[in-house]
């Protein structure tokens, strides 16, 4: 009998081709959920989760069912100790967007430099501003803190140190050999950095790190990137910091509430820059996720142990 796996209906061609090079049919579904999983439980084997929460309930309902490939590196969505007592690898893609996302944030980091969403909306208010009081600084010789050395945080330090920045980083009680970089303090890095970066994973030590006493820590000119997690952040320290300008400013892709509430706060400040969490979220990323997630689905069901695993059975 032929295998068969739900995928999402925006699935791209990049995982589709692997699922049908191994001869195995997809079920398309809009979103692969508990409801989607229950419905098709009698014929799947595995499933591409995105980010749709998945119950531990879900499995005595789904009883073919071998393995959960989320397209991404966090599975806040998915219990593996659920899964894995119920038979179910639950599997992620490590590689797939890292690269994009130190991209992300080095282009906010460029763009914070020179004020550019601000001289924009001067520009669209018909100000043609080129003062020097505005003008911004290069990068080069600045100092780039990175907290958090894991994929993102290492490419995100060898495209910065490439550009002669200066980098400093904290990896928590977790210490790495560094190829790039110092290993500091995670005191030195907030009163030295001009650019603090946030990739740690959210634990009971780093939740709401970035709060009052660690924003009176930071330089006033200094600028908090967060492309990681918004549960890194105190939400309303960021605000009130920002709003007495205790940082100069802010480049944010994740918030602890998502979606962001339309009249939340931070949209009302000219120092902050808002992006709907997608600095992972590039055509080749979502490619090479897709591609990934398929394959350890495809790796399972030949009874192979896949290569990402977040669970052992």
């Amino acid at each position: 009998m032929k295998k068969a796996v739900l995928i999402p209906a925006d699935f791209r061609d990049a995982g589709r081709k692997v699922f049908e090079d191994a001869n195995i049919e997809m079920i398309a579904v809009k979103n692969v959920d508990n409801e989607a999983l229950i419905q098709y439980g009698d014929q799947v084997q595995g499933a591409v989760v995105m980010l749709d929460q998945i119950s531990n309930d879900t499995y005595a309902q789904t009883p073919k069912l071998k393995v959960l490939s989320r397209v991404g590196v966090g599975y806040n969505n998915i219990d593996p100790a659920g899964a894995a007592a119920n038979g179910v690898w639950v599997t992620i893609t490590p590689h797939a967007n890292y690269n994009s996302v130190a991209e992300a944030i080095l282009g906010a980091i460029l763009m914070a430099a020179r004020d550019t969403y601000q001289r924009q909306q001067l520009l669209l208010a018909g100000k043609w501003d080129q003062g020097h009081a505005t003008a911004g600084h290069d990068i080069s010789g600045q100092t780039l803190g990175i907290i958090g050395y894991g994929r993102i945080g290492h490419a995100l330090a060898q495209k910065a140190a490439a550009l002669g920045m200066k980098v400093v980083i904290n990896n928590g009680a977790h210490h790495k050999k560094l190829e790039v970089g110092t290993e500091v303090s995670l005191d030195e890095l907030l009163a030295t950095a001009d650019y603090v970066s946030l990739s740690a994973p959210v634990t009971k030590e780093t939740t709401a790190m970035m709060n009052k006493q660690a924003f009176k820590q930071m330089k006033p000119s200094a600028t908090l990137i967060n492309f990681g997690r918004g549960q890194l952040v105190n939400h309303g320290d960021l605000i009130a910091a920002l709003k007495n300008h205790e940082i100069h400013s802010a480049v944010l892709d994740a918030f602890q509430q998502e979606p962001l509430p339309v009249d939340d706060e931070l949209t009302k400040l000219d120092n902050v820059f808002l992006t709907p969490h997608i600095g992972g979220g590039t055509i080749d990323a979502m490619d090479r996720g897709c591609h990934d997630a398929a394959s350890e689905v495809v790796r399972v069901l030949q009874g192979k142990k896949p290569q990402w695993p977040v669970n052992q059975l």
